[in-house]
């Protein structure tokens, strides 16, 4: 508590500054000269005849201490009626009365003075040790303002001596500053820019406790009795804190606040009108993939079918004609044949008719050596033919039938060993180009290898090529300037966990950090150059963790709790922040755990769960491969792993080699069978050629008939026998010739046929140009074992099912279309209550396309997903920064103000009693008063105080999750200051004096017992509410003009009282003068005449003011003379 002194233990000489004049030039009815009242430090009287001028001059005294216009009131010993009527324009100009207007029923003010007159008022202070402080004002009109200038100053001042020269250019303002303050080191004289600044240096000088103390100085002049005790005690005695000026702190941080979550909202109102355009973008994307793939299909369909025909009808065409030819050659063969049955008819019948036996048998021998030659040359040609169909694994020495056959499959044949080189080509090139991948990849490693042996961490490539020429160009060191992934590394004991958190944390590792000494450099580089690549850095400023005033709590199986951080690094308190609010994902052990959680999980599998439900799973070879590990200080393991990958490697490399060769060696083999069948197939056209065995039938016969002829006895018989025989041939070859034309006829029709199929679908294929079919043949197999002949309707079918689906699948594109045209005119002329929220939602979306470009629906992908994955969490990071950095400490500010004051009014009423206690009540029963205030806030003020105390959040538990902090705003802080923005409720609630009641108590000197309580004035008399009235005010002075503070020589010692003893018996009126003479008050009484009798004993000085005509003058008299004048004039009357 602050020291108290005994307020009685003072003599006037050292109890603080007293008035010692007052002078005023043109001011009310005192006009032209300038006027004093003089009572030097002593108590003295203002006294006159009614309107003679008293209250001018209270007036001006209220005017130069009082000097906040809402703080006090003129002419406070009229009625109330006249209260308010006086201004400091109307003192300035003299007003003195009306008059009636000539001819007209107005009235006219009358003025003393015009708006080219000055005015100035003066009073001057001092204390015991001799130190002055003068208050001064000076007015004058600018145009038809009233301008007032404002000064202090540490010496005496008089109107004549330095405010003579007055221009109203501020030339005298110069002069005073160049007369006192040039020779002093510290100012003498100070000006104040307005009333409210000229208010606290009063309050300064005078070591008052506040401006409270200068509204108490105007009540107590017009003071007779407290109407109401409690609201007296509340509004002078009690400090008013600011309150509003608290609030407004709180509120300029509260909208700064609302424009984050503003941009919160917005965002998640725009990805709310966003996510069905993605969702129908996305099934249009899908949808349109569908028909790109169904028209694809269509066209390799349509090249396929074409193609195949072609290829077929080639080969069938080339068959054919090799039938035909064969046939033909047949055909003519059976005519030969037939001729020469035929001439051997007749010569048998010639013969039957000459016996020529003999020619005969010649004839036969002839015939025998031609056969027998024609026999040698088709053995000689079997046994190559042989040869190939062994290599080739057909039948050797085949029939007719064999050799068909041999043919046939040598043709399919030949057609799979052309395929099967067609894939070893392709598997050939595969296997080459995954070899000099592989052989690409050894390189790379070897390079990285030797990168990080330099570098010494885990971080290699381009992305480390880009820090190092940062580095160079801004002259940093890698300490200085490191990736994240340097500084951090799981922990030996929980390397099971390593690949997940390397997923999480990967690309935060690959981002620089770079220092505010280096951030404009950096710019700079980065700004100007190619980087042929990309980098992410971070600007670190420096970074004060709060973990400790969050309380931190984690569990074991959090991520922060399984990585560790490179010792000695500045930035390891920003990290550890910036994991734990971004990246403190929860380590579960199974899938029950995973589905437990909320958000941010990882199992040890890889499966993540992120924030908004999004799940992701990433398998891919370079993502789980450790050659792709970035964390970590050191690159040993990462070394010797990518070492070991390089053996790995260039073993695979062997096999890869290994299994080339092998392909090479097959491709050799295929070529041979390949020029084999060709062999075959384009020496041995037809069977006869390889025929040696009808040859050696037809000697045989031959032979027989040699015989038979050289042994028959009845060699006419012979000859009709084989007569007969000769015909019975004749007849079998007719026959067959007949078949063979057949034959021959049909296989003309269908060659024409299959050259019109040809060439249509030739001309077909010119037009399309090249298609790759091979992803069409493995989605169709059962299509290549379709003939010729059934080709063309299963095409017919195939491109009729896939038009049938193209039209519903553009149907549903159409119907999409019409919704995402629906849902972007939803987004781009949202409801007005959208758009009255959000005041820049259509500058943001009028660079988005218009509906009728439903073709760039992409942007509007892009533009939802840069919301979702970018903006809303930069928007919600910088919304729980700013709550976390300067609403909670504003809230809890705001709090702490509030239980500030309270502490501060109970600390002021103990203040009051101590200064009451010294103050006698009743001196017949040796009393003395005491203050009470009981806390009795009203059922507004209970929720106020409940509002505010649940906005003040508990950080541990708002931190737990990740919108803990925005649901706490908009629970508990939005509502409270949507509360507070009504002025009427907030002027009510924020008031801390009024969450008390007020009342004064009496208690015995002797015994310290209660006697009485007083809770309002109605319940006393007259005398008694004046006495408890004043004793009350003697505390309040005592409070508020600092009375209790030590050095009483600068505290404020002066009141002035209009009309105190108007209809108040002698004995309160000699109370007050008692109290204020403990006091050690300087008293200004204002009374009139009458009752000057009552006081006289107690003051030096008297101020008669007297009224002549329209202006007053002023007379200043020590008492004593003052009383001789006063019975002078008794005596004459």
């Amino acid at each position: 508590m602050e020291h108290q002194m005994n307020l009685f233990n003072t003599t006037p000489e050292k109890s603080g500054y007293r008035l010692q004049y007052m002078e005023i030039l043109n001011w009310g009815t005192f006009d032209k000269e300038i006027y004093r009242i003089c009572p030097q430090g002593n108590n003295s009287l203002l006294t006159g005849a009614n309107a003679s001028g008293k209250s001018t001059l209270v007036d001006a005294l209220l005017t130069l201490l009082v000097p906040m216009k809402r703080n006090r009131f003129y002419n406070q010993s009229s009625g109330a009626e006249k209260k308010g009527a006086r201004t400091e324009e109307s003192y300035v100009l003299g007003y003195h009365g009306t008059q009636q207007e000539e001819g007209g029923t107005g009235t006219t003010t009358l003025k003393l003075r015009d708006k080219s007159t000055r005015s100035v008022l003066l009073a001057s202070f001092r204390n015991a040790e001799g130190e002055y402080i003068t208050l001064f004002q000076v007015r004058y009109f600018s145009g038809q303002e009233l301008r007032t200038v404002y000064g202090i100053a540490k010496i005496a001042l008089k109107i004549k001596d330095d405010f003579s020269d007055f221009d109203v250019h501020g030339e005298w303002r110069k002069r005073l500053d160049r007369k006192y303050n040039s020779k002093s080191v510290k100012k003498i004289i100070s000006f104040y820019n307005g009333p409210s600044e000229y208010a606290a240096q009063i309050c300064e000088r005078f070591h008052m406790r506040s401006q409270n103390a200068l509204t108490l100085f105007n009540q107590i002049v017009g003071v007779k009795v407290l109407d109401d005790l409690d609201l007296f005690i509340r509004h002078h005695m009690l400090d008013e804190l600011p309150a509003e000026e608290k609030y407004n702190d709180l509120y300029s941080n509260f909208q700064n606040l609302m424009g984050a979550k503003n941009n919160i909202d917005k965002t998640q109102e725009q990805i709310r009108l966003l996510q069905p355009i993605n969702e129908v973008a996305r099934k249009l994307q899908d949808i349109e993939q569908e028909i790109k793939k169904l028209e694809e299909s269509k066209e390799t369909a349509a090249y396929w079918f074409a193609a195949r025909i072609v290829m077929l009808a080639e080969e069938q065409k080339n068959t054919n004609r090799s039938e035909r030819r064969k046939k033909k050659e047949k055909l003519t063969y059976q005519e030969d044949q037939t001729k020469r049955v035929e001439q051997q008819i007749i010569k048998l019948e010639i013969a039957i008719a000459n016996d020529e036996i003999s020619k005969r048998i010649a004839e036969l021998v002839h015939q025998i050596q031609e056969l027998t030659e024609k026999r040698e040359k088709r053995s000689a040609k079997a046994k190559e033919y042989d040869r190939l169909a062994q290599q080739l694994a057909f039948t050797c020495q085949p029939s007719k039938d064999d050799f068909d056959k041999n043919q046939a499959s040598a043709e399919i044949k030949r057609r799979k060993k052309e395929e099967e080189l067609n894939g070893l080509a392709e598997s050939y090139r595969k296997w080459k180009n995954l070899e000099e991948d592989i052989d690409k990849q050894i390189q790379e490693d070897i390079v990285r290898i030797q990168g990080m042996e330099k570098n010494k961490n885990n971080i290699s490539g381009r992305v480390s090529e880009i820090r190092n020429e940062i580095l160079q160009a801004v002259g940093a060191t890698p300490t200085e300037i490191p990736f994240i992934g340097e500084l951090i590394r799981v922990k030996n004991d929980e390397r099971d966990w390593e690949a997940s958190i390397e997923r999480i944390l990967h690309n935060f590792a690959l981002r620089l950090i770079v220092p505010e000494k280096y951030y404009q450099s950096v710019n700079e580089y980065v700004n100007s150059h190619n980087l042929n690549g990309r980098i992410v850095y971070q600007r670190y400023q420096d970074f004060t963790s709060i973990k400790e005033m969050e309380k931190w709590e984690m569990a074991d199986n959090q991520l922060l709790q399984k990585i560790e951080f490179k010792p000695d690094n500045q930035y390891v308190e920003w990290l550890e922040n910036e994991i734990y609010q971004r990246y403190n994902y929860t380590c579960v052990n199974n899938l029950e755990e995973f589905n437990r959680q909320h958000e941010k999980a990882v199992t040890q599998e890889g499966l993540i769960k992120s924030v908004r439900n999004k799940h992701e799973k990433d398998d891919r070879k370079e993502i789980r491969s450790r050659d792709n590990y970035v964390l970590g200080w050191e690159n040993k393991d990462k070394i010797a792993f990518l070492r070991q990958e390089v053996r790995r490697l260039q073993e695979e490399q062997k096999t890869t080699q290994s299994e080339i060769r092998t392909i090479e060696k097959q491709q050799r083999e295929c070529n041979l069978q390949i020029n084999r069948l060709n062999e075959l197939l384009n020496r041995f056209e037809d069977y006869e050629s390889i025929d040696w065995t009808s040859c050696a039938q037809s000697i045989l016969e031959l032979e027989k008939q040699k015989k038979k002829f050289e042994e028959a006895d009845n060699k006419a018989k012979a000859l009709r026998e084989e007569l007969e025989v000769w015909k019975l041939k004749k007849k079998n070859l007719e026959e067959e010739t007949s078949q063979l034309k057949l034959e021959i006829h049909d296989l003309d029709k269908e060659l024409e046929e299959l050259t019109e199929q040809y060439q249509t679908n030739l001309t077909s294929l010119h037009q399309m140009g090249i298609v790759n079919v091979d992803y069409f043949e493995q989605q169709h197999p059962d299509l290549l074992n379709v003939p010729i002949k059934k080709l063309e309707a299963k095409r017919s079918d195939f491109q009729t099912s896939i038009s049938q689906s193209l039209s519903r699948k553009n149907k549903g594109k159409n119907d999409l279309k019409l919704k995402a045209i629906r849902f972007i005119n939803e987004f781009k002329r949202p409801a007005q209550e959208i758009t009255d929220k959000y005041k820049d939602w259509n500058s943001d979306v009028n660079s988005l396309p218009n509906p009728d470009n439903i073709d760039l629906i992409e942007e509007y992908q892009t533009y939802y997903n840069r919301l979702v994955e970018e903006d809303l969490i930069s928007y919600q990071k910088a919304f729980n920064d700013y709550l976390q950095e300067n609403i909670y400490t504003n809230v809890n500010l705001y709090k702490h103000f509030f239980d500030q004051w309270e502490t501060e009014i109970r600390k002021a009423i103990e203040q009051l009693n101590a200064s009451l206690k010294d103050i006698v009540f009743n001196k017949d029963q040796g009393t003395y008063i005491q203050l009470t205030a009981t806390k009795a806030p009203s059922a507004e003020v209970k929720d106020f105080l409940r509002m505010l105390l649940q906005a003040n959040p508990n950080l541990h538990e708002v931190g737990a999750t990740v919108d803990g902090r925005q649901r706490h705003f908009e629970t508990y802080i939005e509502p409270l200051m949507e509360r507070l923005e009504d002025e009427v409720w907030r002027s009510k609630v924020t008031d801390v004096r009024t969450w008390f009641t007020y009342r004064a108590e009496e208690f015995y000197l002797e015994s310290g017992q209660r006697c009485k309580t007083y809770e309002s004035m109605g319940q006393l008399s007259g005398g008694e509410k004046a006495q408890l009235t004043y004793t009350i005010l003697g505390s309040a002075i005592a409070y508020q003009f600092g009375f209790t503070k030590s050095g009483l020589e600068t505290s404020f010692r002066f009141i002035a009282i209009d009309e105190a003893f108007k209809a108040q018996d002698e004995d309160k009126a000699r109370y007050l003068l008692d109290l204020c003479s403990q006091l050690h008050l300087q008293l200004l009484m204002v009374t009139p005449s009458d009752n000057i009798h009552i006081v006289e004993n107690s003051i030096s000085f008297v101020h008669y003011v007297e009224r002549k005509g329209e202006t007053s003058v002023l007379y200043n008299l020590p008492i004593i003379e003052y009383q001789r004048e006063y019975k002078k004039a008794e005596r004459h009357d």
